[in-house]
């Protein structure tokens, strides 16, 4: 995502909306693309269980070379990611 590297507050960034459409959370995007926990490289797939945790699907490896141009891909990247509710 080049295009986004240059820009502060975008990026790969999931959000969520009530029946709506209006914003009830944003999750990611804030500093960019990253392989820490709660942020995102390329969110591709969504899932929300009973408890109302959400699963993140990410595109890592194929997304690798467009985030990080001229980076090595790490031998490990996260495909999901389990991100739970908290009250």
């Amino acid at each position: 995502m080049p295009v986004n590297s240059k820009h502060t507050n975008l990026g790969p960034r999931l959000s969520i909306v009530d029946a709506k459409g209006k914003t009830l959370a944003r999750l990611g995007g804030q500093d960019g693309p990253g392989e820490q926990a709660g942020r995102f490289l390329s969110p591709h797939g969504l899932a929300v269980d009973s408890r109302g945790d959400i699963y993140v699907g990410e595109v890592s490896y194929t997304n690798w070379p467009s985030t990080f141009p001229g980076t090595p891909v790490p031998k490990y990247l996260r495909s999901l990611q389990k991100l739970e509710k908290v009250v």
